[in-house]
C-alpha cells in the first residue's frame, strides 16, 4: 500500500478492480486450443466416461462454438489497430508498455507485483499476453489522440455541467497498520494504548509494504479513493483517534487520523487542466470506439 497524494501520482492503496481478466482468459485459452489443432498434435482423449473417450478435438470444437467468434473478432480488431498505427507512423515502445503495466499494478494491486503475478497464474495468463493487451490499448490511444480536439468553450461547458466532480472535497491524512487477523489488530491496539510508538509498530508489524517503512503513513485521501470500510472509518474519526480493527479486502487495519481538511468549491481557472484531462479521457474513449468501427467498415475482412 503506497502513500496517496493528489498531484504526486502516488498510489491509491485501497482501490481495486479486475483488469481485462475475462477477455484475456478467453483469448489465451481459445488461441492455445486452436493453435494446438493447427499444429496437428493428433486427437488424444482429454477424458474418458465409462471407458468412452472425449477427444481433444471435441473439446476444442465446443470451446470454439462458445467463444471462437468473439476471440476471432478481437484478433481482427487488434490487427486493424496495429495496421493503422503503422500507417500513421505511430509506435509503442517497450518502455511505454512497462509504464502501463506498472500503472495496472499500482492502481489495482497496491503496487505489489507478486500479487499481480499470482492473479495471472491463477487465470493461466502470461506476462506476454498482458503486454500484448497493453500494446494494443496504447496503440489505439495514440491513434485517438491524433484526432483529439477540445475548445475552451467545450471545456467551460463541461465544467459547468460537472462542477461537483472538480470541487475540492474534504480530505483526511491518516496512517495505518495492516495485519492479517482481527486478533493481531486488537493486540496492536493494546500496544498503542500502552504507549507504543505507532510508526515503529507499523515498521515492525504492518503487512503493507508500500507504507510500513514510512511508519504506516498514507498521506491525504478523498472520498472514493479508499476501500469503503477503510474510508468510512477514517472520515468518521477525530484527529489523534485510534480506530477499532477495520476489515477490508486486504486484512485488518488499525488507523490513526493525523489531519483533516475541509472541502470547497473551485473556479474554472483553478482546475482548467484537470477539466481538460477529464474531458480528454471521455473523448478518447469515444474516439477509440469510432476508430474501431471505421477500421472494420473500411477493411477487407474475409472469415474462413
Amino acid at each position: 500500500m503506497s502513500e496517496v497524494g493528489m498531484d504526486t501520482g502516488n498510489i491509491n492503496p485501497l482501490k481495486y478492480r479486475t483488469y481485462f481478466i475475462v477477455a484475456a482468459v478467453l483469448l489465451v485459452v481459445a488461441i492455445g486450443a486452436l493453435i494446438a489443432v493447427l499444429l496437428g498434435q493428433g486427437d488424444p482423449a482429454v477424458a474418458t466416461v465409462n471407458g468412452e473417450k472425449i477427444a481433444k478435438s471435441e473439446l476444442y470444437e465446443a470451446m470454439y462454438n462458445q467463444v471462437g467468434k468473439s476471440v476471432l473478432d478481437d484478433l481482427i480488431t487488434r490487427r486493424l489497430i496495429a495496421q493503422e498505427a503503422k500507417k500513421l507512423g505511430l509506435t509503442v515502445t517497450e518502455a511505454d508498455i512497462d509504464e502501463e503495466i506498472q500503472r495496472i499494478i499500482d492502481e489495482n494491486f497496491m503496487g505489489m507485483e507478486d500479487q499481480f503475478e499470482q492473479l495471472l497464474e491463477q487465470y493461466g495468463l502470461t506476462m506476454e499476453s498482458v503486454r500484448n493487451d497493453a500494446r494494443v490499448k496504447l496503440m489505439a490511444r495514440k491513434i485517438a489522440e491524433t484526432q483529439l480536439e477540445i475548445s475552451d468553450e467545450e471545456l467551460k461547458e463541461y465544467f459547468a455541467d460537472n462542477q461537483e466532480k472538480f470541487n475540492i472535497p474534504a480530505e483526511v491524512k491518516a496512517r495505518h497498520i495492516l495485519v492479517k487477523t482481527e486478533e493481531e489488530a486488537l493486540e496492536v491496539i493494546d500496544l498503542l494504548n500502552g504507549g507504543a510508538d505507532f510508526a515503529e509498530l507499523a515498521k515492525e508489524r504492518s503487512e503493507d509494504p508500500g507504507s510500513k517503512d514510512q511508519g504506516g503513513e498514507l498521506g491525504f485521501f478523498k472520498p472514493g479513493e479508499m476501500q469503503q470500510e477503510f474510508e468510512d472509518a477514517a472520515f468518521s474519526m477525530e484527529i489523534g483517534e485510534i480506530s477499532e480493527p477495520v476489515e477490508s479486502w486486504y486484512g485488518f487495519h488499525v488507523i490513526e487520523v493525523l489531519e483533516k481538511k475541509s472541502g470547497r468549491e473551485v473556479t474554472f481557472d483553478e482546475v482548467k487542466d484537470q477539466v481538460y484531462e477529464e474531458m480528454a479521457e471521455e473523448k478518447i474513449y469515444k474516439l477509440i470506439q469510432d476508430l474501431i468501427g471505421r477500421l472494420r467498415a473500411e477493411a477487407n475482412i474475409v472469415y474462413k
